[in-house]
């Protein structure tokens, strides 16, 4: 019986620690003893994108290019409403993504229009974006008859 008391106290101990005893810190106060505006607002992290939301609310926002760069490279990729803008140093690409399932799992594909008519051999690209929204991808089939196409890869700019 003791020892589940005492179990007992040094959980409430350990929870009223961990809570901060529900007053608030001296951190958050100025020096003429105001709370400061910005006292326990947490900022979210710039190019942080939701964790939920459908995939192309995860993609939504502008992502920089992580290989290695070479003529074909689209080394900025900005997604807004499920359209695409991606630019590189000689390439100049635009699409839309379009929603789909693939293996039961939420999907989307894309095709670009570049100027100058070549996509850099990409053909149908299919997105994918890591569960945290840090990295997206777009595996593409590269052209028809072909073994396949590039893949790119992006890190949230």
């Amino acid at each position: 019986m003791r020892k589940a008391r005492w179990i007992a106290a040094a959980t409430l101990a350990v929870a009223v620690t961990a809570a901060g005893c529900g007053g608030k810190s001296a951190g958050g106060k100025t020096a003429d003893g105001t709370a400061s505006a910005t006292a326990g607002v947490a900022k979210k992290p710039v190019g942080t994108a939701p964790s939920h939301g459908t995939l192309l609310e995860r993609a939504a926002g502008t992502w920089k290019y992580i290989a290695t760069h070479d003529d074909s490279t689209l080394d900025t990729l900005v997604i807004k409403d499920g359209k695409a803008t991606a630019k590189g140093a000689k390439l100049s690409c635009m699409g839309t993504f379009v929603p789909t399932k693939k293996d039961g799992q939420e999907s989307a594909t894309i095709a670009y229009t570049c100027q100058g008519g070549k996509d850099g051999g990409r053909g149908l690209g299919h997105l994918k974006v890591d569960p945290d929204g840090s990295s997206l991808v777009i595996d593409f089939d590269g052209p028809p008859g072909g073994w396949g196409g590039p893949v790119d890869s992006y890190r949230r700019a």
